[in-house]
C-alpha cells in the first residue's frame, strides 16, 4: 500500500471512529436527559445544609447550653443571687435594700469590680447542660437567670484565677451586671455559648423586651470566593421577630456556636440592647414573626441548584455532551435512524481492516 493510500485509510479510520462516537452520543441522548432531570429532582428533595451567620440586636436571649461542653463566663463586677441554705461564697453580702434578688429565699453577694484585671472571676457551667435567660434592664444593667439541667444535676461553680478549688453555688443563680459609676470606664461583657435557644421574644402586651434588628446570611463552600465561601441568600430581621436556634426545628445535626457582647456604659444615651453573633449549619432557619406560626428562611430553587456541588458538576458534563451532540449531528450528517449506530460500526470495522492489511 502506497503512502497516499495509507493516509486515506488513517483518515477513514479516524472519521469512522468520530462518527461512531457521535452516533453513540445520539443514542444516549434520552438517557442523558433523564439523568439531568434526576439530578434536579435530587437537589430539590435532598437539600444540603448551608452555613449560616446571625447578627442581631435584642433585649432578650434564651440559651440552652449543650451538655458535655465546657462554658466559662467572666463575671467579675456582677451581683450574684443564690438560693438560701447554700454555703455562702467568700464575697461580701449585699444589703437587702440594694439586692437584685426576687425574694427572701435568695441571698445576694457582690462579686467585685468589673475592670479589676487582678481578680479574674469566672462562672463555670455544669457539664449536664443549662438554660440561661438574658434580659436588659431599663437602667442599663444586664440580667441573667441560670438553671442547671439534665438527669444528674451538676452545680454551678465560681472559679477564681490562681485557685484550684471552685466555689459551688447550687443549680440556680441570678446574675446582675450593673452599670459602672460615672467616674468609671465603660465595661464590656463577652459571653460565649454553644447550644441552641432563641433570640428575641414573641410580641405581646405582657412583654416589653424584643428583638430590634438583625440579619441572617446563608453561605456555601466555594473555592473561587475570598475566604472559601460564597453568599447564597440573606434576609433582614424586623423588630419583634424571634429566631429559633432549635436543632430539630431547623433540621440541624450540629449545635450553634457564638457569643453575646454587651456594653456597660456610665451614661445611657440610647436604649440598651445585646448584640448576638451566632454561627452554624442548617437547611433552613426558623423565624417567628408577630406570634404566628413563623416561616423558614432557606435558599430558593435556583440558588439550591446553582450551589449544589454534585448537581452543578454533573449538570455541566451532561449539558456539554448534549450541546456537542447537537452541534456535530448537523455538520457530520449523522442520521437519526435506528440503524445509524450499527451502520457506522460496520464502516469503522471496514476502515480498520483496510488499515491493517496495508
Amino acid at each position: 500500500m502506497s503512502w497516499s493510500e495509507r493516509s486515506r485509510a488513517v483518515r477513514g479510520l479516524c472519521s469512522g471512529a468520530w462518527s461512531l462516537s457521535l452516533a453513540g452520543l445520539h443514542w444516549l441522548r434520552p438517557f442523558l436527559v433523564i439523568a439531568m432531570v434526576s439530578l434536579i429532582l435530587f437537589a430539590l428533595f435532598s437539600p444540603k445544609p448551608f452555613s449560616f451567620s446571625i447578627k442581631a440586636e435584642t433585649e432578650h436571649v434564651t440559651l440552652m447550653l449543650s451538655p458535655d461542653q465546657q462554658v466559662l463566663w467572666r463575671i467579675a463586677g456582677a451581683q450574684l443571687c443564690i438560693r438560701a441554705g447554700i454555703e455562702p461564697p467568700p464575697y461580701p453580702a449585699l444589703d437587702s435594700a440594694v439586692s437584685p434578688c426576687p425574694g427572701r429565699r435568695w441571698e445576694s453577694y457582690n462579686l467585685g469590680n468589673l475592670n479589676d484585671t487582678t481578680h479574674e472571676l469566672a462562672l463555670r457551667f455544669p457539664m449536664s447542660g443549662s438554660i440561661v435567660r438574658l434580659d436588659t434592664a431599663e437602667d442599663g444593667a444586664l440580667l441573667a437567670h441560670i438553671n442547671a439541667q439534665g438527669k444528674d444535676l451538676d452545680q454551678l461553680a465560681l472559679i477564681t484565677a490562681g485557685s484550684s478549688d471552685p466555689d459551688l453555688i447550687g443549680t440556680e443563680a441570678i446574675l446582675r451586671f450593673p452599670r459602672p459609676g460615672e467616674d468609671s470606664p465603660p465595661g464590656r461583657m463577652v459571653l460565649p455559648f454553644s447550644g441552641s435557644g432563641s433570640i428575641g421574644k414573641d410580641v405581646s402586651w405582657r412583654e416589653s423586651t424584643l428583638l430590634r434588628k438583625g440579619s441572617i446570611e446563608l453561605y456555601t463552600h466555594s473555592d473561587e470566593a475570598v475566604g472559601g465561601r460564597a453568599l447564597v441568600a440573606s434576609t433582614e430581621l424586623m423588630p419583634g421577630d424571634r429566631i429559633d436556634l432549635d436543632r430539630e426545628a431547623n433540621d440541624r445535626s450540629e449545635v450553634t456556636k457564638g457569643f453575646i457582647y454587651y456594653d456597660l456604659l456610665p451614661e445611657l444615651t440610647e436604649p440598651v440592647a445585646m448584640t448576638v453573633v451566632a454561627f452554624g449549619t442548617a437547611k433552613a432557619i426558623r423565624i417567628i414573626r408577630f406570634g404566628d406560626a413563623g416561616y423558614t428562611f432557606s435558599p430558593g430553587l435556583i440558588a439550591r441548584l446553582m450551589h449544589h456541588s454534585a448537581v452543578t458538576t454533573w449538570a455541566v458534563a451532561i449539558f456539554s455532551l448534549l450541546t456537542l451532540m447537537a452541534i456535530y449531528s448537523e455538520t457530520s450528517g449523522i442520521c437519526h435512524e435506528a440503524s445509524s449506530w450499527r451502520r457506522r460500526r460496520v464502516e469503522l470495522r471496514r476502515h480498520w481492516q483496510q488499515f491493517w492489511r496495508g
